[in-house]
């Protein structure tokens, strides 16, 4: 072939002034609204659910040359108006790169002409065209391509493609005509847009299309006159519909459901989301939810500041004539470093709506209003807060009682300073991770075979906490006693000046003051004490082939409170945790109920007893020194030298008891993605084990993974599966399933399919719940286009709630 170099500086000085004008980039056809994606992206350079993704042609590089041009071409000829190049032509520039049969320079007015096979590249743009030419006018450059094929590969091989009959391009638009625009594959547009122009303003960033036809697999779907999106960024627009199926009670025939909502963006830090629902057995619901951030304090912190407002309205509904509504608002604000304000309006028209309208929520017994003022000193170790709230019973929840009014304040005073080697105050538990050695990732030489946790110089801390909470209670139901309950207690704990164990006596004393409505007032004061005998130390090991640091805690607490009447005390807040499975946790907390209406009589001796195995891998930085647990066990059992405890039966003051409890256990196994977990509550008189939890998972990633858990409280024994599996690259199926085998009942089942590429994605969900009349089902589906909107929609939110540990993004 013969390479004719064009070395003269006039004619590289034209060509380069001509060629820079060609065509520029095209705009960027997306709305991403809200939370969902589907592109490729440079930052995604694997895309597994495209691999079919190919360029129109291999992408050039660009000349690193800045001062002239690169040309090459099998002939050159310099007439009276026009430079001619003919045969392989290939101009590259630190710019752009072009390919073509034959170009012809017009030295009159600076235009070029390319045809035959021409291949141009920019730093975005792709494009391949039958003839492409460029001109000025007006100082304004114009640059034409006709027959052209189009793709924007700057964001990666996911870009913007099409095919046009003509571009034209000036310095602020680019108008397109008789175009077509997908984000499918170059080879395989399984959807595309069709127009009969598309004009892409570059200063607004907006794109605009007269008589736009979506097309699916061929199919037209959808039809507007003018459709408008911004090029690049998010945009207002519409978002992806989603249509479902569901039964109404006592019907046989099935009713649809058709949400199409409506995305308008109208501030980078601001947003609203409007949507119209069309039930076909109930009417027409508007919806409408709108968002801010509030510029919070710290600038990485944003979740702690915005607010959302969100209204759904039914005007009439055809069954039972009603209207029917959602008011919900939300408000997160720091008002400076150490406060901050929560607030929640939360109501619905009745307590049938969710079961009947929204069909979510179905399983909540309450929805809460508040308004809580939070204080946080961690330097002076000082904290409070001021909380109301307001509750609506909804489903078939039953009135209980809520907190008006609620203040507290604490207060942590510490003498001297803690030197114990190893020991974390905050956690009260030893982890001396941090003298792991950077260099080999070992462990230093504080960790011995059986090594002593406390220096030998050490000083000891003495820990004083003060609080006070006083709480007025509320119930809807006048008959019940409605009252004021004030709580003020004291502790004091200090370590024993001992090398090993490390010893803490405390002692504590508690007031509270029950200002009744209908009855006298009532004082409580309550003293205790307490003794721990923390045998904890570390060694180091080996499990299933990795090297672990075992951490041993051998522990002896002996707990004393005051046994004290209070059967005549309401009970507003207090439960019993002995009601679920006896837990490591709740025995060695040495109380017994949650709230402060019940405190626990104690003259006990409790022995626990955990080994945990952590990974030691070599850390990166000082910040990631800590070990991965992978392995531990907890076990523990209470003796009691008292045969009665307080009882929170209403009237009544003790209920008698063994002399010791039920043993506790726990076992918690995680290697790589495999996990499991089993909790049992065995009596020591019947030798048999009263109930137990186990779950199995491996969880490699939120498309595939399965969980299996299995429960028996004693009373009934349920059975929970979640799970999803992939098909192949671009499938997968997800489910749930939630059923108390003792009664056959199904509480929750979830079952669906879902297609992802890159392009375009599909899911389909069904479910089935039980409801006060017996079951709801419905079947909900969606499509996304890509860059013709996403959206988080209450498919999405629902399939999330039903099966735990599946991200229902489609990607």
């Amino acid at each position: 072939m013969y390479n004719d170099k064009i070395l003269f500086s006039v004619v590289t000085n034209l060509m380069k002034k001509s060629l820079i004008f060609v065509v520029l980039m095209l705009g960027h056809f997306s709305i991403n609204a809200e939370d969902i994606s589907l592109q490729c992206s440079p930052k995604q350079p694997i895309c597994e659910n495209c691999p079919d993704y190919a360029t129109l042609f291999p992408v050039e590089k660009l000349s690193e040359n800045t001062e002239s041009l690169e040309i090459e071409a099998d002939k050159s000829e310099i007439l009276e108006e026009k430079y001619h190049l003919s045969g392989n032509v290939e101009v590259n520039t630190e710019k752009l790169f072009l390919s073509a049969d034959d170009v012809e320079v017009y030295s009159a007015d600076n235009s070029i002409l390319a045809t035959g096979n021409v291949k141009f590249q920019d730093e975005a743009f792709l494009i391949t065209s039958d003839s492409l030419s460029a001109s000025r006018e007006n100082d304004n450059l114009i640059a034409v391509a006709e027959n052209a094929n189009y793709q924007d590969y700057s964001v990666g091989l996911g870009g913007a493609n099409g095919y046009t009959d003509r571009i034209e391009k000036t310095p602020s638009t680019v108008l397109l005509t008789n175009s077509t625009y997908s984000l499918c594959p170059v080879t395989k547009n399984d959807w595309l847009i069709k127009a009969d122009q598309i004009e892409l303003n570059l200063d607004k960033n907006r794109g605009v299309a007269d008589n736009a036809i979506i097309k699916f697999y061929g199919v037209p779907i959808f039809y507007t006159p003018k459709h408008s999106w911004v090029l690049s960024g998010r945009g207002s627009g519409f978002l992806s519909p989603d249509y479902s199926k569901y039964k109404e009670p006592g019907e046989d025939d099935n009713s649809t459901k058709l949400r199409v909502p409506f995305y308008v963006n109208l501030a980078p830090d601001r947003d609203l989301l409007l949507a119209l629902t069309f039930m076909s057995s109930r009417g027409l619901n508007f919806e409408g939810k709108y968002r801010q951030l509030i510029k919070p304090l710290s600038e990485t912190d944003f979740q702690n500041s915005k607010f959302e407002l969100e209204a759904k309205y039914l005007n009439e509904d055809r069954v039972n004539h009603l209207q029917r509504w959602l008011l919900k608002f939300n408000e997160e604000f720091d008002i400076n470093n150490k406060t901050h304000l929560s607030a929640q309006y939360y109501r619905v028209s009745d307590s049938k709506y969710f079961e009947e309208i929204a069909r979510t929520n179905t399983n909540v017994d309450t929805v809460n209003s508040y308004l809580k003022l939070n204080y946080d000193d961690s330097d002076n170790n000082l904290s409070g807060y001021v909380y109301t709230e307001e509750v609506q019973v909804v489903n078939d929840g039953n009135p209980g009682y809520f907190r008006a009014l609620e203040g507290s304040v604490e207060k942590n005073l510490t003498f001297g300073q803690n030197k114990i080697d190893g020991y974390d105050k905050s956690t009260e538990e030893f982890t001396p991770l941090e003298t792991m050695n950077s260099e080999t990732g070992a462990l230093g030489n504080k960790i011995e075979k059986t090594q002593n946790t406390i220096e030998d110089s050490m000083q000891i801390t003495t820990n004083l906490n003060l609080g006070l909470v006083s709480t007025k209670f509320v119930h809807d139901v006048g008959s019940k006693e409605n009252g004021v309950r004030t709580h003020a207690n004291a502790g004091v704990s200090r370590p024993i000046n001992v090398k090993y164990p490390k010893i803490t006596p405390s002692a504590s004393i508690a007031f509270t003051n029950y200002s009744l409505k209908n009855t006298p007032d009532i004082n409580r004061t309550i003293f205790g004490s307490g003794l721990d005998i923390d045998f904890t130390f570390n060694t180091k090991s080996n499990l299933f082939g990795f090297d672990v640091n075992n951490r041993i805690s051998p522990k002896i607490t002996y707990n004393y409170r005051g046994k004290v009447v209070q059967g005549n005390i309401p009970i507003f807040d207090t439960t019993d945790k002995y009601d679920d499975i006896l837990s490591f946790a709740s025995l060695t907390s040495g109380e017994r109920y949650t709230g402060l209406d019940r405190i626990t009589n104690a003259n006990d001796i409790t022995i626990s007893l955990a080994s945990v195995y952590s990974l030691i891998t070599k850390p990166k930085t000082d910040e990631e020194s800590k070990l991965t647990d992978i392995l531990s066990l907890q076990i523990a059992q209470s003796f009691y030298t008292d045969d009665e405890v307080v009882s929170d039966i209403a009237n009544t003051n003790y209920e008698s008891r063994r002399s010791y409890s039920d043993i506790a256990a726990s076992m918690n196994l995680t290697v790589n993605k495999f996990n499991f977990s089993s909790a049992a509550q065995f009596n020591p008189d019947t030798s048999k084990i009263e109930r137990k939890e186990n779950t199995i998972s491996y969880s490699p990633s939120s498309r595939q993974f399965l969980s299996m858990s299995f429960i028996d409280d004693g009373a009934h024994e349920t059975e929970k599966f979640y799970g999803a599996y992939r098909l192949n690259d671009a499938i997968h199926i997800f489910g749930g399933l939630d059923k108390n085998t003792s009664t056959g009942i199904t509480n929750l089942e979830t079952s669906g399919i879902a297609y992802e590429s890159c392009c375009w994605a599909f899911r389909v969900a069904h479910f089935k719940e039980k409801v006060s009349a017996g079951y709801s089902y419905s079947t909900g589906m969606e499509l996304v286009l890509t860059g013709l909107g996403s959206t988080s929609t209450p498919l999405k939110g629902q399939i999330e709630t039903n099966i735990p540990g599946y991200a229902a993004k489609l990607r």
